[in-house]
């Protein structure tokens, strides 16, 4: 009976759990705490994981900034997360910005314009 899900998409869950709180509740850095985490991919072998990351807050987002104190920030923020898990090995962390957000709602703010011209 094959498994229902791969190793590393358990691992990607519980990577994607314990960085919400971690990032919630230990990282003092403003612009690293108010980030959210909107996927996590772990590679097969478990040793990467790519975290992509958005802000929420309605302003424009500098994200150069935000992601220069994320990259500031992930020493610490890997040895939190290897103090929680259960693995031989915390993955490194990648941190990506994910603009599809804020695309999409740039996208859907064009249909309604293109809608209203008719």
């Amino acid at each position: 009976m094959p498994r229902e899900f791969a190793r590393s998409d358990r691992v990607a869950q519980t990577i994607n759990r314990q960085l919400a709180m971690i990032l919630r509740n230990q990282v003092k850095d403003e612009r690293v705490s108010s980030l959210t985490i909107t996927d996590v991919e772990v590679t097969k072998d478990l040793r990467q994981a790519k975290i992509f990351v958005t802000s929420m807050s309605d302003e424009d987002v500098d994200v150069n900034g935000i992601m220069s104190a994320v990259d500031n920030a992930s020493g610490f923020i890997r040895r939190k997360l290897a103090a929680v898990i259960d693995m031989r090995h915390c993955p490194n962390l990648i941190f990506v910005y994910d603009n599809s957000i804020s695309e999409g709602a740039r996208m859907s703010a064009l249909i309604d314009q293109a809608l209203n011209r008719d």
